[in-house]
């Protein structure tokens, strides 16, 4: 309430500040998946899966909060493709079992995943403070390597974009899939037009392998030793392409997953 004097009076004292809170984010998610499964012969079985699907949202953080839906587009771990290939395979052993010659080779299992995925998206952006281009006390332009192309103060800025398409060969992610030409300068005052996560980073290829024997001791006791080989074919899965421009590795990607490695185990239960 407002009286006379234009001060604000509240009918209840007890409240204070009233913050109002609006749900405006916005999630997608669709996809559809086919598997197929079955056995071969009595001693193994297999599944295969693949998955089309796409995620968007505006739930990230941008160079703005006015207009989230600005910069709708692909979520940060949207993958397009998946595949994935399980098998186990369990070796029926010779003399049924019995014996020695049964006890060693029977027990054995073999068993393994495949899995081959779409990379995930990245957005290019700038860290770089303001640097502009100043004639007759008046700002005209922005100097070669400025970011904050809208002066805001926030040196998180999205350039301009020339095209989308970007080399996706080995090599090319070891030297740098962008070229200078790539990002020009916005206009000053504002923010490039860059769409967000609209490049996509390496794919992901990994088969994991592990090899088992169990074997009986007496009536109770069980004795499971194993070999597991993960990332068996040693793939470099690169990842973490460097995306801010001002980096000297920018473009290129600075890290990969696991490589391969063995893990040797023994479980005992009785």
């Amino acid at each position: 309430m407002i009286i006379n004097d234009n001060v604000l009076t509240r009918l209840n004292h007890s409240f204070g500040v009233i913050n109002y809170l609006q749900s405006s984010n916005n999630a997608n998610y669709n996809g559809f998946t086919a598997s197929l499964k079955g056995r071969m012969g009595a001693h193994a079985f297999f599944q295969a899966s693949y998955t089309r699907s796409r995620s968007d949202d505006d739930t990230q953080t941008y160079p703005t909060a006015w207009s989230n839906m600005q910069y709708y587009g692909r979520s940060n771990w949207d993958a397009p493709n998946r595949f994935s290939w399980v098998f186990n395979y369990q070796a029926p052993g010779l003399n049924h079992g019995q014996g020695a010659v049964g006890h060693i080779t029977g027990g054995w299992s073999l068993n393994g995943v495949m899995i081959f995925q779409t990379g995930y998206p990245f957005t290019v952006s700038t860290n770089a403070a303001f640097q502009p281009v100043i004639t007759g006390g008046v700002v005209t332009g922005l100097a070669a390597g400025s970011g904050d192309y809208n002066g805001d103060g926030h040196d998180f800025d999205m350039p301009n974009v020339t095209s989308y398409s970007i080399p996706t060969t080995r090599q090319a992610e070891l030297a740098g899939v962008f070229t200078a030409a790539n990002f020009p300068v916005p206009t000053l005052g504002s923010e490039g037009n860059e769409i967000w996560n609209g490049f996509r980073g390496p794919n992901f290829f990994n088969t994991d392998i592990s090899l088992m024997k169990e074997t009986a001791l007496g009536e109770r006791m069980r004795l499971q030793i194993r070999l597991d080989a993960f990332n068996v074919f040693n793939r470099a899965n690169l990842t973490g392409i460097d995306s801010n421009l001002p980096d000297a590795a920018f473009g290129k990607s600075t890290s990969q997953y696991n490589p391969r490695f063995l893990q040797l185990g023994a479980n005992f239960k009785f």
